[in-house]
């Protein structure tokens, strides 16, 4: 598969988040039934092709070496993700005798395969954000940034800082009700999830993604993140966005 291709199915997945934040806008169906058809037949989730333009990062020090671990991370929460919709499957029509808050079946598959999506699905929009020319944001979301962190300095000493405070992810996302941007902590791959804003970047704060080449220097990784940003991608996630934004404010 080529690069471009790649990227395609990147944004064609950038649009499926999208959906869902419009699902939950009572946009399209609701959450159960398109749990209910992911496990009634549909194909098994499958995982990108490792993404080429990742190697760009090595020149600011984020190298091939951290690249194939974490891509072989992606893969396995791919995996995961099957597992648990088969397994879910399995249980059969859902019996509330048997589900219970402190521990049950149900209870954990859900709660784990929210987990093992998050891990999908963010790294997904990390991989898709990086191998850029970084520097400045331009563009629809330079004009989005300074809307609403007032300069993109402000914004990026903002993202850093939240950066260094995340146990595990930020995301840069765009509120579908009032349009406006914020950067959101996530301490794990299912923490903290705003229904209604849709993830327009992202970045992996996890010790996986930066340990190899920085150590614990954190800071560092992140003032490498910014030189390797893919700002063409950004803005590609931040149409869908406001597409998804319009028919929100539309079905008010």
């Amino acid at each position: 598969m080529s690069d471009n291709s790649i990227w395609k199915e990147l944004d064609r997945r950038s649009f499926l988040t999208v959906g869902a934040a419009m699902g939950a806008a009572g946009l399209v169906r609701s959450a159960d039934a398109e749990s209910a058809s992911l496990l009634q037949g549909a194909a098994p989730l499958q995982a990108i092709p490792f993404p080429q333009k990742l190697i760009n990062t090595e020149a600011v020090g984020i190298t091939r070496k951290t690249h194939d671990e974490h891509y072989e991370l992606y893969k396995g929460y791919v995996t995961k993700v099957n597992e648990i919709r088969t397994k879910l499957a399995a249980l059969g029509a859902p019996d509330a005798t048997k589900a219970n808050q402190t521990f049950s079946d149900l209870r954990e598959l859900k709660v784990e395969y929210s987990f093992a999506l998050g891990g999908v699905k963010n790294h997904e929009l990390y991989f898709g954000n990086l191998g850029g020319k970084g520097g400045e944001a331009d563009g629809a979301v330079a004009d989005a940034i300074k809307a609403s962190f007032g300069s993109f300095d402000n914004w990026k000493a903002d993202l850093k800082a939240t950066g260094i405070a995340a146990r595990g992810w930020v995301w840069l996302a765009l509120d579908l009700h009032d349009g406006s941007l914020f950067n959101y902590i996530g301490d794990a791959q299912n923490t903290y999830p705003i229904w209604g804003a849709v993830p327009i970047l992202g970045i992996d704060v996890y010790e996986h993604a930066y340990f190899i080449d920085f150590g614990r220097a954190r800071a560092k990784y992140i003032d490498a993140f910014f030189k390797v940003i893919d700002w063409d991608a950004v803005n590609a996630n931040l149409k869908a966005a406001k597409a998804a934004s319009d028919a929100v404010k539309a079905a008010k």
